[in-house]
């Protein structure tokens, strides 16, 4: 029986349509992630008012889906390694639609709080799988691309979301926005029956036949011979249990260093995401100025995204997330000096594309760190430890709001986390690639075993 490294096909495989279904579907994920997400700093100005909420208590309500989401990551997004991505994907997208919807409905703080939470965790649940099963399935030379054009749709999401607080609040009310969140439901159906499983969950459980499938639609080119036996990457962790394999074969000192990059840019984004409205307008700047900001923050955050998916494969992760964390500093500390109004949208679209291009790059950076069998997991678990960040992100607005520091001060204060950030992913030691194969016409075996 000969031996065939499933992964060195994919890695060479021309991109063709099937690629580009896949992305469509994770794209269209991860939209409604950042608009599920990002309403809620729209949606803020109103509630405090028509509910009378403290800045605390706004803070939490803002935190609640980052919680969710931290949850998600740990315990769906980890499932992903045992019952597979796509059912996992796919049952977290049904839950967050049927969350924000009932948001809708909400009366009362708490109940407004269980729904977000809910949210929260089937998107926590969604986005680390939406990573890996990329990163698994892309050819290697368009994977940093392709991984950080889905997750600049968290950028779209985002703006739709500011659009609809400018234009659907005013005209229906709050509770309107939610419900347009809810359409990504009417999708599941044609998303259960096009979207692809992971090759390497279906190598790992043995499923041969989904196996051959899902290879003749990924690389038509490799011609299957019934004495072929396919095999994920050459390397992979040791341990049978995959959260004690992010701690072992030296990887715990960088497994934290991950979470903490992560926590840090998570910290920026959600912070900013939740409070740029309001800190504005305290600022001095009217409401309707200040959702426009929000929009052009997310702006930057598209672009963002997609520079750095190109700038990642050029001069790698590691080099690209300290540029971005740095570059976050610097804008995101001159928003609070009341700049001519080109400047800071300028500054805005910067402090955008540096903050959530850096959570893209960040999350590659991971799925490239974790072998294929820890690799949901160790995914999983760097986007759960970094909504540590993306929760005190809410919360530390709320404070900040509270305690009346200068305008200026509140924005130097948000930068500080990127410092922190680069100074962590530059202590990471990044493992070395793995050496793959040409294709020929003859099959490809692979190489032996070798500990990470």
């Amino acid at each position: 029986m000969q031996k065939i490294n499933a992964t060195t096909l994919i890695d060479q495989a021309p991109l063709n349509k099937n690629h580009k279904i896949l992305v469509f579907w994770c794209a269209v994920i991860m939209l409604f992630d950042g608009y599920d997400l990002v309403i809620y700093g729209s949606v803020l100005p109103h509630l405090m008012s028509e509910w009378q909420l403290t800045p605390q208590i706004a803070g939490l309500l803002g935190a609640a889906s980052l919680m969710g989401m931290m949850l998600g990551a740990m315990t769906l997004g980890m499932a992903a390694d045992k019952f597979g991505r796509k059912n996992i994907i796919i049952a977290c997208t049904v839950l967050s639609s049927l969350a924000v919807v009932m948001n809708g409905f909400a009366h009362d703080t708490t109940t407004f709080f269980i729904c977000r939470l809910l949210t929260g965790i089937g998107l926590g649940g969604a986005v680390p799988n939406l990573v890996t099963i990329i990163k698994e399935m892309a050819p290697s030379m368009y994977r940093n691309r392709l991984i950080n054009f889905v997750l600049a749709f968290y950028g779209v999401g985002a703006i739709i979301s500011g659009l609809s607080g400018l234009f659907l609040i005013p005209a229906f009310g709050w509770q309107v926005t939610f419900w347009l969140a809810g359409i990504c439901i009417f999708l599941i159906p044609l998303m259960y029956k096009t979207f692809p499983e992971s090759i390497s969950y279906l190598i790992q459980k043995n499923r041969q036949i989904d196996v051959i499938k899902t290879l003749e639609i990924l690389n038509p080119a490799h011609q299957h011979q019934p004495t072929m036996h396919y095999i994920v990457e050459t390397t992979a962790s040791k341990q049978k249990i995959p959260l004690v394999g992010l701690f072992t074969e030296h990887k715990a000192v960088g497994t934290f260093l991950i979470w903490s990059g992560f926590a840090m840019v998570m910290l920026m984004v959600y912070g900013l995401n939740t409070w740029l409205p309001k800190l504005m307008n305290v600022g001095g700047y009217s409401l309707g100025s200040s959702i426009t900001f929000l929009v052009t923050l997310n702006i930057g955050a598209i672009i963002g995204t997609l520079i750095f998916g190109v700038l990642a494969d050029k001069w790698g992760t590691k080099s690209t997330l300290i540029f971005g964390y740095l570059l976050s500093v610097a804008s995101i500390s001159c928003l609070g000096f009341h700049p001519p109004t080109f400047v800071l949208s300028a500054l805005l679209v910067i402090a955008g594309g540096a903050t959530v291009g850096s959570m893209s790059v960040i999350h590659t950076l991971a799925a490239d760190f974790y072998p294929a069998n820890i690799r949901s997991t160790g995914v999983s678990f760097a986007a759960a430890m970094g909504r540590f960040g993306a929760i005190s992100g809410p919360l530390f607005g709320g404070y900040l709001l509270a305690i009346n520091l200068p305008f200026q001060q509140n924005f130097i204060v948000f930068a500080i986390p990127g410092i922190i950030g680069a100074l962590a992913i530059g202590l990471l030691t990044q493992k070395k690639a793995l050496v793959t194969q040409k294709i020929t016409k003859e099959p490809i075996h692979s190489y032996s075993n070798k500990s990470h």
